[in-house]
């Protein structure tokens, strides 16, 4: 590819990015919290002082807990923070000035007990629930000059007050405040028992590279390749049944985080600042996102 053609393809790759992909769909509420005040902790049962007793957001958390397909090209796969951790030297090598990961590093795990999903459970201001799953891939390799250090993605299922699905935002790119909304009827799922309940579980395309989520191939950006699988039963790929493997982890709220505290609360960027013409600067937790509590108290 030609230097004119790369910078022609790359600014139109920025301008995506930008300003979202695919806002159709898009549902009330999904946008910024509104100035009022939030619900009132709870006496027991609510560490993370939300107003939603724990055990309620476990519930909730597993039941709708997202099949993901990655792409049977996929080469930066899934992990952990404390994965992570465990190779690059601690949470203070984040604020490090640095190189990149190393290749070992950002091709991620190969085995999928080592991926964790961050869930984030909270009441919105419209009265109904969103539960959030936070993704984590070492590395973000995307078109041209779009590489970067720790990929943060993410979808959210909003229910109603007694716990009834309505639909779920797809995070994409620049579009992830919370995400491309899909009624729940439009939104392919899969059978899972968890505990001796069914589970009504979201399925998800991982974008190739990006990771961005997507609910199927017709929905897919212009630059995106993702797994052609229509159901998970049936699908050569690799599933991550989120659910499975490394499991989830409910990280709480800002102000009152639960599981993995100390590295959640990080406010700097989870890897390399990035080169010019070489890479994207990485991006910061999922606490430091402005999609963490879209539509909901802060």
């Amino acid at each position: 590819m030609t230097w004119p053609l790369r910078l022609v393809v790359g600014g139109l790759f920025l301008f995506a990015l930008m300003h979202g992909v695919r806002h159709r769909d898009r549902a009330p509420g999904g946008t910024a919290a509104a100035a009022v005040r939030g619900p009132r902790p709870l006496a027991l049962d609510d560490v993370d002082q939300d107003g939603l007793p724990d055990t309620v957001e476990a519930a909730l958390a597993a039941r709708f807990a997202p099949a993901v397909i990655l792409d049977p090209q996929e080469a930066n796969r899934p992990a952990s923070i404390g994965w992570l951790f465990s190779r690059i030297g601690g949470v203070g090598r984040l604020a490090a000035e640095r190189e990149r990961f190393p290749a070992e590093v950002r091709a991620g795990s190969a085995d999928p007990r080592d991926w964790v999903t961050y869930v984030h459970v909270y009441p919105r201001t419209d009265g109904r629930i969103n539960i959030q799953y936070w993704f984590f891939y070492p590395y973000n390799e995307g078109p041209l000059f779009f590489d970067h250090d720790s990929d943060w993605e993410h979808i959210t299922v909003d229910v109603d007050p007694g716990g009834a699905p309505r639909g779920v935002y797809f995070a994409q790119h620049g579009n992830n405040n919370p995400g491309v909304y899909r009624a729940w009827n439009e939104v392919r799922k899969v059978g899972g028992t968890i505990g001796g309940t069914t589970g009504e579980h979201p399925l998800v395309l991982s974008a190739r590279g990006t990771h961005a989520s997507y609910a199927d191939q017709a929905s897919l950006a212009w630059f995106e390749h993702a797994s052609s699988c229509a159901a998970a039963d049936r699908c050569s790929d690799q599933v991550w049944r989120t659910w499975l493997g490394g499991g989830l982890v409910n990280i709480g709220e800002r102000t009152a985080p639960l599981g993995a505290p100390e590295a959640l609360a990080y406010a700097g960027r989870w890897g390399s600042p990035g080169r010019f013409l070489r890479s994207r600067s990485a991006p910061p937790g999922p606490l430091q996102q402005s999609g963490f509590s879209s539509g909901g108290f802060d």
